[in-house]
């Protein structure tokens, strides 16, 4: 799971993991304390599905919505939040790049031309 998602795309999903948890309470709660014994087997049945149902759709839209939005930052432009519509803004995977860069020691040409570092100018 952890390389078709990465950790932003698991915080998106988190909206729908928090449901999941909820529904898996509540079925063990009826499993074990049972709080409407006087039901018969059709009523268990019914009752079991009426959790288990919207589980599994939700537990399906969740991986396909991720595998959706997983593909989508790879394929398409990200932009850090409000800057998608600002003129020479830089995609996320730009600045990743810059920054591993930084990291590695290696400067662009480009940044090395903006000033100059003796001050002889």
């Amino acid at each position: 799971m952890a390389e078709i998602f990465d950790r932003d795309t698991l915080l998106d999903l988190t909206v729908n993991v928090i449901p999941l948890g909820i529904i898996l309470f509540f079925v063990a709660a009826f499993v074990l304390i049972d709080p409407f014994g006087g039901l018969d087997f059709y009523g268990r049945v019914l009752q079991m599905g009426l959790l288990a149902f919207p589980f599994v759709a939700l537990a399906i839209l969740t991986y396909v919505s991720g595998k959706a939005i997983a593909g989508d930052e790879k394929r398409s432009e990200v932009f850090f939040q409000g800057q998608a519509t600002m003129e020479d803004a830089k995609t996320k995977h730009e600045v990743e790049a810059e920054i591993e860069a930084e990291a590695t020691g290696e400067a662009e040409p480009d940044d090395e031309a903006d000033g100059d570092a003796d001050g002889d100018e």
